[in-house]
């Protein structure tokens, strides 16, 4: 990847701690956009390397009843980390269930697990196009398990023009860890969202198989062989005939035996790791034996919108 996925930068501000960004102004409803005064679309944004955009971090699923995420403890430490690698635009850790804590972006009230991940994903969408697309502005995003789906969910709907999504969306770079692409056995012990994530859901064979925002969206996905939750090869659409197989640009596996587990491979944020990537200007596996954090390698994807 370019030099290899080990630190790209040489030199870094360091990060002035890890407090989130203000949150911006609730965006408006769907319903309330509409009304207010139309803005016109002007030129699609030019996509770019650099890490000046908006960054949504969407958490997955919580098993408790009822459900409550905790964004600081979810995404601090990679957003910190961003941070101190050069990231300068406003974070936005997302809420949706209803008691989700210390987030700074409410997209939804889903009191409890029985929501449909493209209702969450519409309701992201919105968000994203009130805040930013409609001011001709991209964002990047991240995703850890679910909610790399959810983020899916959002693009694949306004990709296929559907009814009450937004008319178009600008998400320039999209990274997931450990996301079920392509299923998850542990999904077909619960109900409610787990449904959406069993092997062969309708939801899986609903999603794009090659999601792009309005002006193309570059795609980084990250899966780890310690991963006991979900599997490298679902984590990294390696069979893209499956049920929610997709194309992506890059794949990243982290190799088994280094303490990546499904709860941690999202905070690890310094460190060699052995890994092996793909990309689609190489066509090949490449290993290397030691090779930049998950983090970092995010952070890497998030920055460079084609090439590495």
């Amino acid at each position: 990847m370019r030099n290899s996925l080990a630190v790209l930068v040489t030199a870094a501000a360091v990060a002035s701690g890890l407090a989130l960004a203000a949150p911006a102004q609730a965006a408006p409803t769907p319903v309330a956009a509409a009304a207010s005064a139309p803005i016109q679309a002007a030129a699609v944004p030019p996509r770019n390397d650099s890490l000046n955009e908006p960054i949504y971090w969407v958490h997955g699923i919580m098993r408790e009843n009822p459900p409550s995420a905790n964004c600081a403890g979810t995404w601090n430490a990679a957003i910190g980390r961003y941070r101190a690698l050069g990231a300068r635009g406003p974070q936005h850790t997302v809420a949706y269930y209803t008691k989700d804590r210390s987030c700074n972006t409410r997209i939804g009230n889903f009191g409890n697990r029985a929501g449909n991940l493209d209702d969450i994903g519409k309701a992201l969408a919105w968000d994203i196009y009130n805040r930013y697309t409609r001011r001709n502005i991209s964002v990047d995003a991240v995703g850890h398990s679910m909610g790399g789906l959810i983020i899916r969910a959002a693009i694949t709907g306004v990709q296929k023009k559907l009814r009450g999504w937004p008319p178009r969306l600008y998400v320039e770079d999209v990274v997931t860890f450990s996301t079920p692409h392509t299923g998850a056995g542990f999904a077909r012990l619960c109900g409610g969202q787990c449904v959406d994530m069993r092997p062969g859901s309708a939801f899986l064979k609903w999603l794009s198989k090659n999601p792009q925002s309005t002006q193309g969206t570059d795609w980084t996905l990250l899966g780890a062989g310690d991963d006991d939750l979900v599997s490298w090869q679902s984590a990294v659409s390696n069979n893209p005939k499956a049920a929610g197989g997709m194309s992506a640009g890059h794949k990243v596996v982290f190799i088994s035996k280094q303490g990546l587990e499904h709860g941690v491979i999202h905070k690890k944020t310094s460190g060699a790791y052995k890994s092996r990537y793909w990309n689609f200007y190489q066509n090949r596996w490449i290993v290397q034996n030691r090779g930049a954090s998950p983090v970092v390698v995010a952070r890497n994807a998030s920055f460079f919108w084609r090439l590495w």
